[in-house]
């Protein structure tokens, strides 16, 4: 009996999380990204700024027959378990599709076989019992997203750890403290807080300014003590 129930329980998530380096940075500078307790070998968004919300209609989609129907929302990356899509069929016949926080769509229709949505591309899918080959569809979506995002342009894979490494890019935005979110497709999410000072150069870091400080001051006291005169007694 024991081991039934154990077997029935489902899995939870890694527990992910996050470190910077620099932990205080300048405008359009870089910034170090480690992250571990992801998922194996899986995608990685990375985010800046506050969470966002936002409804987008009439998004532009493909497919034939029973499906995948799929599509791709504007922003990124995606908020797990924020993610709701709505089909509207020829003669007002609307079918709601629900985000359940791991990358997988739920419905209640009971045409509905499965769905997917890809908190870091955006994309979304879904797969139907029926052939929809020729009929109208209208698709929304509303969504969580974060104000910026820094996700490298070449994209960040997990190992099989679910470690991994990125450099992201500060944007420009005004001095203050800003939360920096890294989610994978799995629906791992982990935060951390970088604060952006403009008075740092672009490409120098908090610990060589400080170490910049203390030559310029060595330096100073060297060359720029008051000189010692000499008198000769006669």
């Amino acid at each position: 009996m024991l081991s039934i129930i154990i077997a029935v329980i489902p899995m939870a998530k890694a527990a992910g999380a996050i470190t910077l380096n620099p932990t205080t940075q300048g405008l359009e500078a870089s910034v170090t990204v480690d992250g571990t307790g992801f998922g194996a070998t899986k995608a990685v968004g990375i985010g800046f700024g506050a969470e966002a919300q936002v409804n987008e209609t009439n998004l532009p989609y493909s497919g034939t027959g029973l499906g995948p129907y799929s599509g791709k929302v504007n922003h990124l990356p995606i908020k797990p378990g924020s993610f709701t899509s709505h089909t509207t069929m020829f003669g007002g016949v609307v079918t709601d599709y629900t985000d359940n926080g791991d990358g997988t769509l739920a419905s209640i229709s009971p045409y509905f076989v499965e769905g997917f949505i890809n908190y870091v591309t955006g994309n979304w899918s879904r797969t139907s019992t029926i052939d929809l080959t020729g009929l109208e569809q209208a698709y929304s979506a509303s969504y969580t997203y974060y104000t910026y995002n820094v996700t490298p342009a070449a994209g960040v894979t997990t190992g099989g750890s679910g470690a991994f490494t990125a450099s992201i890019t500060v944007p420009i935005v005004a001095d203050g403290s800003y939360t920096v979110t890294a989610v994978d497709t799995q629906g791992n999410v982990a935060t951390s807080t970088l604060v952006v000072d403009h008075l740092i150069p672009e490409g120098l870091t908090v610990g060589v300014m400080v170490a910049l400080s203390s030559v310029a001051v060595v330096v100073g006291t060297r060359y720029f003590k008051k000189p010692k005169i000499k008198t000769t007694l006669k």
